[in-house]
């Protein structure tokens, strides 16, 4: 039987752990500055944190002007698979839909990867 950790143990032990950036770096900005970025970093779908570091060390920082169309598209794909499940429950005999229907979603996932820059 595990035993719960006091709130004291768990602050020490947030305390130990090492942090991969331990550095913290702050700056001023204009409010119009501060717009920017924000919506940049809304664009980016990174975080806040992740965004400046990229665009600060020269890696690339992808901005969707369209995301909306790809999130649109990844609920299609994703209402057309839990469609298959659902009758995949009521019809096990059409296994080859459920498979083919995550077999879109796959592709579809991995087109948007590539698209973002992702793996």
């Amino acid at each position: 039987m595990e035993v719960q950790k006091t709130l004291e143990e768990k602050i020490i032990e947030k305390k130990t752990v090492k942090r991969n950036r331990p550095i913290t770096y702050s700056f001023r900005v204009s409010e119009r500055e501060r717009r920017i970025i924000d919506e940049k970093v809304k664009t980016s779908g990174l975080s806040r944190t992740d965004f400046l570091i990229r665009a600060l060390t020269d890696k690339p920082v992808v901005v969707f002007e369209r995301s909306g169309e790809i999130l649109q598209e990844l609920k299609r794909q994703g209402n057309n698979l839990n469609q298959a499940v659902r009758r995949c429950h009521f019809h096990p005999n059409e296994k080859e839909q459920v498979l083919s229907a995550a077999a879109e979603c796959k592709r579809a996932y991995r087109a948007l990867l590539s698209i973002i820059g992702g793996n």
